[in-house]
């Protein structure tokens, strides 16, 4: 039997579902183009321009190739021109995902100028669904983003009223 000495144990503080959590990469950046309820284009402190897709929403489409505009897509857009765009917000990522989707977009929490991550306030709104992409592990806000869509379907908000009533 071995004995350890002077080992004290892992600091878990950060721990859920068995791991733990690195912490997040913060960026300070300008929402420079909205292109719908969950993609943006940003720019960076150094000048350069990135595609951003919200991590832990999805939003009825409006741009993709071969798929019809979807119900509520054009309100999700323009919730999020009206919350993001011009706008100076903080982007982090989410150690709990990859960094870039398989289209090259960074995969990005977007902090608003008031402290409200647009994640939530999207799904609050009824504007986004409570997206997770690889559920062997959930975004670290998934809770948060999913409660905000339990409320706005309970109170028939966005997406979730008329005329889409929850379908696409």
């Amino acid at each position: 039997a071995a004995v350890l000495v002077g080992c004290q144990p892992a600091d878990r503080s950060g721990e859920t579902f068995g791991w733990v959590d690195p912490p997040p990469t913060v960026q300070d950046v300008t929402v420079t183009r909205v292109i719908d309820g969950d993609t943006v284009e940003v720019d960076t402190v150094e000048g350069v321009t990135r595609r951003v897709r919200v991590v832990g929403i999805d939003t009825p489409e409006t741009q993709r190739p071969d798929t019809p505009v979807q119900c509520w897509g054009p309100e999700a857009t323009t919730f999020a021109r009206e919350l993001l765009d011009g706008q100076r917000v903080t982007m982090r990522d989410d150690p709990r995902v990859d960094l870039v989707d398989d289209y090259g977009r960074w995969l990005q929490y977007l902090v608003l100028p008031d402290g409200r991550e647009y994640s939530v306030a999207a799904a609050e709104a009824g504007a986004a669904r409570a997206y997770i992409y690889d559920d062997t592990r959930p975004p670290q806000l998934a809770g948060e983003i999913a409660a905000a869509q339990d409320r706005a379907e309970a109170a028939g908000l966005g997406l979730w009223g008329p005329p889409c009533h929850g379908g696409l």
